[in-house]
């Protein structure tokens, strides 16, 4: 492997680690350029009217964006939303949308920013990468050096050059909404050689798992900034588009509700999400918990000094009693620019992340079942200890070898039953259907889905598990079947049988006084009832207050005149089984 080194050019690949928020108001001069428009996510409430948010702030100056192509359906699928307004009209906008009952959170759309560091003694020499050995990448690719693994790059684009010539897909530029997904920045780049360089040619850089195949998803721009809202897209888009793995060597000090929904979204999936821990060890927010590499089920990769089991000192770190750091790897290492030229001194944990994510392409070649869940699980679980680890890491040092020989959990989950609908129960309207005895004893419940006559209706993904099937438009048996998934895969199902039933039963009074008439002593009236599927009981309405009720036909009633002091209207209604209900037309009397 031939190492080439060129000079590069002053800040080409360089950054500062700062989380930027969009659309902050400042005071402005005369002579001032006006305030940048504020960028704000919405989302919305399961089953909301989606037109509704644009509708409640349409008359204060507020743009609706992403509201086509490949953003708007990215974003719907998180139930969310993008809109612009002015500084001035924010705080109007979002007091405006929070009290709008279709809308379950309003944020300001965050900036991430690109995690690395400027090396502090750049050295670009014809050398080796230390890191290889460091994480014994070696010792696994004996086993396999990658296949068909698709491996997304949430980052600056990719370019197609040198060791990633053959090794890129087509993508998508959130930034600029088309397809063209060239790296102007140059992080994207490095990440991915990383990842992916093509290994065992007699040039360049070997990747961690240089047969699998990297899919450029372009959410920063020529700065190394992305907003949130991009980056959630890009997550959609990468599991949409089937890939198994998400690097993400980005990140802020902000949580944001729509990039933790796309980071559920892709667990759900069963895609293992990696991301830097990011590069404020120097700084006072050092152990500032960094988003998305803090959210659950992340991988989040903290770095080590070169050719050293000790913590770099730029790495964010978990401060005592933290654990949102998992593992280390190396973050001083040989990665390729956008031009081609390989450099030994690329420095930050967005460098880290990736040696772990490409090991992760490993693990899923050796093993094409396993889901996010046990690609984290073997990841962890096979890291080494880290000399004089006090826990900024939790875990270790990734051991790529040793990763592959760690199994997943193969049992399925429980479930014991339903407690409501019960067996050929008859049932109208939307019907609530409630688990018993869901569980699982290793990976955990992941989610609990409702198929009706064989198609996806609902799901759930936390307990107690209750969903609902809405039977409008059905008559007639009804198969129902409950999936529940667990985190490594597994499956178990439950199947119910229930009737649908949403046509009303007949009822007709056959006796009694005629409507309009006046009334004394004991009124009397009759009436006949059916049901297909059964009655349930016929009832007689005084005033629109239930009187009485019979359950055998004929059905009979019966009431004082002089217990009303002033006109009645009466009603009799029919109940089946299913709570179908059906009126005879009112009659109103007088005394």
């Amino acid at each position: 492997m031939k190492l080439v080194s060129r000079r590069v050019v002053v800040g080409a690949l360089s950054v500062t680690v700062v989380a930027a928020t969009a659309g902050v108001s400042t005071w402005a001069m005369a002579d001032e350029p006006p305030a940048a428009p504020v960028r704000l996510v919405v989302g919305l409430k399961n089953g909301a009217d989606t037109a509704a948010p644009m509708r409640t702030v349409s008359s204060m100056g507020v743009r609706a964006l992403d509201t086509a192509g490949p953003a708007r359906e990215a974003l719907a699928e998180l139930r969310a939303q993008t809109f612009e307004v002015s500084p001035a009209r924010r705080d109007r906008v979002i007091a405006a949308l929070k009290s709008d009952p279709n809308v379950s959170y309003v944020q300001v759309d965050h900036v991430r920013k690109a995690f690395e560091v400027s090396p502090d003694d750049p050295m670009y020499t014809e050398g080796h990468q230390p890191e290889v050995d460091q994480v014994r990448l070696p010792a696994a690719w004996e086993t396999t050096t990658g296949g068909a693994v698709k491996i997304a790059v949430l980052d600056s684009g990719v370019a197609k050059v040198g060791d990633l010539s053959g090794a890129v897909l087509s993508g998508y530029n959130y930034v600029g909404n088309n397809s063209n997904t060239a790296d102007d920045f140059g992080h994207g780049t490095a990440v991915s050689s990383i990842i992916a360089g093509r290994g065992n040619n007699r040039e360049g850089m070997a990747g961690g798992c240089w047969s699998c195949t990297i899919l450029p998803v372009k959410v920063l721009d020529s700065h190394g900034n992305g907003s949130d809202s991009n980056i959630a897209k890009g997550i959609v888009y990468a599991t949409n588009s089937g890939a198994k793995i998400i690097n993400m060597s980005l990140g802020g000090t902000d949580t944001s509700s729509v990039l933790a929904d796309a980071v559920s979204y892709a667990n759900l999936k069963g895609v293992l999400v990696v991301a830097s821990a990011g590069n404020a060890g120097r700084t006072s927010l050092r152990n500032t918990k960094q988003y998305p590499a803090a959210y659950p089920d992340v991988v989040a990769v903290g770095a080590t000094a070169r050719g050293s089991d000790e913590r770099a000192d730029f790495s964010s770190y978990n401060k005592s009693g933290d654990t949102w750091v998992d593992m280390a790897a190396p973050g001083i290492i040989t990665a390729m620019d956008r031009y081609g030229n390989y450099h030994t001194g690329e420095t930050g944990t967005s460098f880290a992340a990736p040696m772990v994510a490409g090991a992760a392409g490993l693990i899923k070649t050796m093993n094409p079942g396993y889901t996010g869940w046990s690609m984290q699980r073997a990841l962890l679980t096979s890291t080494r200890p880290l000399a004089g680890n006090t826990g900024w890491a939790k875990y270790g040092m990734l051991d790529a070898a040793k990763a592959l020989t760690v199994g997943t959990d193969t049992t399925p989950p429980t479930i014991t039953g339903v407690s409501t609908p019960g067996e050929n129960w008859r049932l109208r309207g939307k019907v609530p259907v409630k688990t018993t005895g869901v569980g699982d004893a290793w990976s955990g419940v992941r989610n609990v889905d409702l198929y009706v006559d064989g198609v996806y209706k609902a799901q759930d993904r936390t307990s107690p598990y209750e969903l609902t099937y809405d039977t409008a438009g059905r008559n007639g048996k009804v198969a129902l079947q409950l999936r529940v998934y667990d985190k490594a895969g597994n499956r178990t199902v439950f199947d119910r049988s229930v009737v649908a039933d949403n046509l009303a039963p007949t009822v007709t009074i056959t006796s009694g006084p005629a409507n309009n008439a006046r009334v004394s002593g004991t009124v009397k009236l009759a009436a006949t009832a059916s049901d297909a599927g059964g009655l349930r009981r016929v009832e007689m309405l005084i005033n629109g207050s239930v009187k009485q009720t019979d359950t055998t036909s004929p059905y009979n009633f019966s009431f004082k005149a002089s217990s009303y002091a002033s006109g009645m209207k009466v009603q009799i209604r029919a109940v089946d089984l299913a709570g179908n209900t059906k009126t005879a037309p009112t009659r109103t009397y007088k005394r």
